[in-house]
């Protein structure tokens, strides 16, 4: 355990918390990596919006946010975390504490994005949400999160799954950073990675959905042998020749 981990296991312990398998709680402790996922932030960032953080944990990453962003909102699902987040920035004039889910989250009527370290077993529905789901979504998204599932998204063929079109339809996906496992606490079984997605101009035909999952639950058919095989662009020519 190196001296940021140490710190944060201290941190922890004075607050009587446990870090909870279940709902994937891990904290980002390196400076180095929190400074360059910050200069991504900043990179996609557009001036005068709103940056959403997902999960402020024991506000490594939200300090940071506070110093370079004037706009914040902080949505944290867990009680006691969040008691940690008051404590900390109670009164920070440019960060606004949300007790909730972030699949609860009121969507802001103005531009924002998304970022933070996001816990995998939310991750999809997360994505699914304000990837599709939603009219007014993030103009981008930067989060620490698997690396592998980041590639998932970033999937071409033959290994293009329905993830990936989802994605690669919102916006251009971006492996910023690998993290190393000794930049987290507690370390991660998985590697990590700081991702970044900016929203594309994508249009999808109104059977875009209906014709991929069609011929993804009955393949082979017989205009897609393998769907897998199938990039975003082929299936929206096929949807509009059927």
């Amino acid at each position: 355990m190196n001296i940021e981990q140490e710190k944060c296991q201290a941190e922890l312990d004075e607050n009587g918390l446990i870090p909870r398998k279940y709902y994937g709680q891990v904290f980002t402790t390196d400076p180095t990596v929190i400074k360059r996922f910050i200069q991504t932030v900043q990179h996609a960032h557009k001036k005068g919006t709103k940056v959403v953080e997902v999960g402020g944990g024991l506000g490594y990453i939200t300090s940071e946010l506070a110093k370079s962003f004037d706009n914040v909102d902080v949505v944290e699902f867990d009680e006691q975390m969040f008691d940690v987040l008051n404590t900390k920035f109670a009164h920070e004039s440019s960060i606004r504490l949300i007790k909730g889910d972030i699949l609860d989250y009121e969507i802001p009527q103005k531009p924002y994005m998304l970022v933070g370290n996001i816990p995998f077993h939310i991750s999809g529905r997360l994505y699914r949400k304000f990837m599709s789901e939603i009219d007014h979504k993030p103009y981008a998204m930067v989060f620490i999160t698997d690396k592998q599932y980041a590639s998932t998204l970033m999937g071409q063929p033959p290994r293009a799954y329905r993830v990936s079109l989802q994605a690669q339809s919102y916006g251009d996906i971006e492996i910023v950073a690998d993290v190393p496992a000794t930049s987290v606490y507690p370390e991660p079984k998985v590697t990590s990675c700081i991702m970044k997605i900016t929203e594309n101009d994508t249009q999808l035909p109104k059977n875009f959905w209906n014709v991929v999952n069609e011929h993804w639950e009955n393949f082979p058919t017989k205009e897609v042998e393998s769907p897998k095989a199938m990039g975003l662009k082929k299936w929206i020519e096929l949807c509009k020749k059927t």
